[in-house]
């Protein structure tokens, strides 16, 4: 039988659990974060190795691009928060909704393909051609564009 949680009935704090339930708490906790993020990872990996099969990108090895895929996404988080920041300071000075999505498009895609030519140059080991470079660009920011409008419209379905 099911019984109603209410403060006499919750026994199950953290701090009042021994050592050994601690210890299997924090190590499912951590192991469930690696995995969303490796989740997350092999996901873009894949997505970058079929995009870069069906492009003709060359590189040596799968752990060469795998060590790309690594430095693009640190490099493009870091180049992403610059980004935001300009899209940001843009987008107060821009009139109209068509003039608001080009400026972002240009500077999006500006600081994405910066990131993605920067890790290509440092690396010898992969060669991708310029206009799969900017093919790539587009393709992530169409993505990007596509899931930021879906959460808009769900937002103001919701509210």
């Amino acid at each position: 039988m099911l019984q109603p949680m209410n403060k006499d009935n919750n026994n199950d704090s953290f701090r009042d659990m021994n050592l050994f339930n601690k210890i299997f708490v924090v190590t499912a906790l951590t192991l469930l974060v690696i995995l969303a993020i490796s989740f997350v990872l092999g996901i873009f990996f894949l997505g970058i190795a079929g995009f870069f099969s069906l492009f003709g990108v060359q590189y040596e090895s799968l752990y060469s691009l795998l060590i790309f895929v690594l430095f693009y996404f640190l490099l493009g988080f870091i180049f992403d928060l610059f980004s935001i920041a300009f899209i940001n300071l843009t987008s107060q000075y821009v009139l109209g909704k068509y003039k608001l999505f080009i400026t972002r498009m240009i500077i999006d895609c500006t600081f994405n393909w910066l990131s993605l030519h920067t890790v290509d140059e440092f690396m010898n080991s992969i060669t991708i051609p310029v206009t799969t470079e900017i093919g790539a660009v587009l393709l992530f920011f169409f993505i990007e564009v596509a899931f930021d409008d879906k959460e808009k419209i769900k937002g103001k379905s919701i509210s």
